[in-house]
């Protein structure tokens, strides 16, 4: 008898310092409306996809502007729902981002970028790392990666839609650029933009998260759920001590030549570094394997080649660390094991470890078995009150031929319930039995664990088969799930009245999808100081609004250039016996604040124009001396253009100046 299957699912995430953002009555007032709006709760997510896609194809083709996906705003409820019973408030530092389009952010990106999709994944300010890492995963093979999107191509809506399975069905969800940009709005908080200027890193992980809720709720799974929602794929996994060496490389291997989806997982101890500088708790991408030989192959040395998210390689220090003398081993064929391998020096997050290096480094092995010759075939069901752990639901199938298939019912997934709303995992049984009744096959688990009849190795025999569904639901249960056939053909599931449920389906006919409309003009995008200086000589003459045009871009007036802040000063003579002073200050960051102060003391009778305002100075006089310090701050903050300010001041006559002034910026 078999017994109950219960899988290990390793839950990695990373820790944030949590910061406490104050918020006033009106950011909070429009925090509520837009959850009102979203009618947060235990079925949200389940709702945004009961209620179907938008018109996206009309929307893509007749959009000059960007386009907003009401169900999964870019405001703080889309990072967690606050103030609500439904949040942990593991992202409240983050709730407060700007959101900023990444067709802004990058306007000359496109999905994919220029390069391969080793340039495109890096992980962010999130503890996504098994997200990131399946869909590198999923994304090595271009056949199968393909699918996943709609319309890749670039459009002015913003708007991308993708061929995902929710509960094993085949669904097509949208999401638009908006990404949290964090409190500038400058680049994205969480997956970054491609290297090679792909976008999809960010916006499949902004799908992830409007799958999940929100992006608190996807912090720490397992890659095998990103495989599952890209793929369908049925997934399984296995700990690294639970077999020798040579039978993980064997497995491994094996699995590599089918182009199987994989990954690997650090200790998840707690340990904030593991063996070989790698970090713990982190899910890598497990690329493939390559085997290295000397120079008469008396000797081969196994290696796993492997990726990690943060597109860095973070100090790793392993026997074939990408400087390691080891690679110019002159080897088979007089090419060294570099060559041999294919082994790149780039700090880009590749790296190679040794069998043994591996079971050190890593507890676990995740695996997709991806069949491009398989077709998804499903029954959808929808709010089951028949099926219970003792009386099932049953459905039906026929076929004419030999047949390997798999077999699995598929409910919501765990993170798709907000906190408090479900807080066990279902037991559930798929008994699959010919037309006798007697059993074929059964699986007998835990929701969580994703497993599945398996008749790939034994093909099922012609004729007619009924699968019966028991479920011992748990208090919160949404009893929606898909009844999931595998195999190389196109199956009809039928239930007890000999109807089919098929209301979703793929769309694969898009890929070509553009704007038939122009895009609508943007605002020019603010510039940063020019400091090159090369406009003609001027001479100051004492006419404060004359010289500060006529010496900004003077080669006469040469601006500094310290990284990035930028100085420039003058002290000449001007007519009527008069000293002029002037300062430029600027700043070449759009992270910081920056502050640059002037003070100038000088006799009373002078005059002095600051392009800020002469409203921002502050005039301290020294009735005894009869002298005002004039005192001007400079104040240029991330959101702040031109990133300059200038100081023009004339003495009285045959009078001078003490200046002097400072710099500095801030977060």
């Amino acid at each position: 008898m078999k017994q109950l299957l219960y899988t290990t699912t390793f839950l990695i995430a990373l820790g944030f310092t949590q910061a406490s953002v104050a918020q006033s009555r009106m950011k909070m007032y429009m925090k509520q409306l837009a959850q009102q709006q979203q009618q947060l709760g235990c079925q949200t997510s389940m709702n945004r996809f009961k209620s179907g896609p938008p018109d996206y194809e009309n929307i893509i083709k007749n959009s000059n502007t960007f386009w907003n996906d009401t169900s999964f705003p870019a405001d703080g409820t889309s990072i967690q729902w606050t103030d609500t019973q439904y949040t942990r408030n593991g992202l409240y530092y983050y709730s407060s981002s700007k959101w900023s389009r990444l067709n802004d952010l990058c306007p000359n990106c496109t999905m994919f970028g220029t390069g391969d999709y080793l340039n495109d994944i890096a992980q962010g300010a999130l503890g996504d790392c098994y997200f990131m890492a399946g869909a590198t995963a999923v994304a090595e093979i271009d056949k199968r990666f393909n699918k996943i999107f709609v319309n890749p191509e670039i459009n002015w809506a913003g708007l991308y839609a993708f061929n995902v399975y929710v509960r094993g069905i085949p669904h097509v969800m949208v999401v638009d650029d908006a990404v949290p940009a964090g409190s500038q709005g400058k680049s994205p908080s969480f997956a970054g933009i491609g290297s090679d200027g792909s976008i999809w890193g960010p916006l499949l992980e902004k799908a992830w998260a409007k799958f999940s809720n929100n992006y608190e709720y996807i912090v720490g799974g397992s890659p095998n759920e990103a495989v599952q929602f890209l793929t369908n794929s049925p997934t399984s996994q296995f700990n690294t001590n639970q077999f020798s060496l040579d039978a993980i490389w064997k497995l491994v291997s094996e699995s590599d030549i089918k182009t199987n989806i994989m990954s690997v997982v650090t200790n998840t101890s707690g340990d904030a570094v593991c063996p070989f500088n790698l970090a713990c708790q982190h899910v890598y991408t497990l690329l493939g394997v390559a085997s290295v030989y000397n120079a008469d192959k008396t000797q081969v040395t196994n290696l796993y080649r492997i990726r990690n998210p943060w597109k860095a390689d973070a100090g790793f220090n392993g026997t074939f660390s990408d400087n390691a003398l080891i690679w110019n081993t002159l080897g088979l064929d007089g090419k060294t094991y570099a060559q041999q391998a294919g082994h790149v020096v780039a700090d880009d997050g590749i790296f190679w470890t040794t069998p043994e290096e591996f079971v050190q480094s890593f507890v676990a092995v995740f695996t997709g078995e991806y069949r491009d010759e398989f077709v998804t075939s499903w029954y959808d069901k929808i709010d089951d009150q028949v099926a219970n752990s003792t009386n099932p639901s049953k459905y039906t199938f026929t076929i004419t031929e030999s047949t390997p298939m798999t077999i699995r019912v598929v409910t919501y997934p765990f993170r798709m319930y907000p906190v408090s709303c479900k807080q066990t995992a279902s037991i559930l049984k798929v008994v699959l039995k010919d037309s006798q009744g007697n059993w074929v096959d059964y699986v007998h688990y835990f929701e969580v664990s994703g497993s599945y009849i398996s008749l790939i190795d034994k093909p099922l025999a012609p004729g007619t088969y009924t699968i019966e569904f028991y479920p011992s639901w748990t208090q919160g249960d949404i009893k929606d799930y898909g009844v999931i056939i595998q195999s190389p053909r196109d199956i009809e599931i039928t239930d007890v009245n000999g109807k089919t449920s098929r209301k979703t389906s793929h769309d694969l006919t898009h890929k070509d999808l553009k704007p038939a409309v122009a895009q609508l003009a943007k605002p020019e995008k603010p510039k940063l100081p020019d400091f090159s200086q090369q406009g003609p000589e001027y001479t100051l003459t004492g006419n404060l609004d004359a010289d500060i045009a006529g010496i900004r871009s003077s080669k006469s007036f040469p601006i500094s250039n310290y990284g990035i802040t930028l100085t420039g000063f003058k002290y000449v003579r001007v007519p009527d016996q008069r000293v002029e002073v002037v300062f430029f200050f600027g700043t070449l960051t759009e992270d910081y604040t920056y502050t640059a102060t002037a003070w100038v003391t000088t006799t009373v009778g002078y005059k002095f124009k600051f392009t800020q305002g002469n409203d921002k100075c502050k005039i301290t006089n020294d009735a005894a001396a009869n002298e005002d310090t004039i005192e001007c701050a400079c104040v240029v903050k991330p959101e702040t253009y031109p990133k300059e300010c200038m100081l023009v001041m004339v003495s009285a006559q045959n009078e001078y100046f003490s200046p002097s002034y400072s710099q500095r910026y801030s977060w």
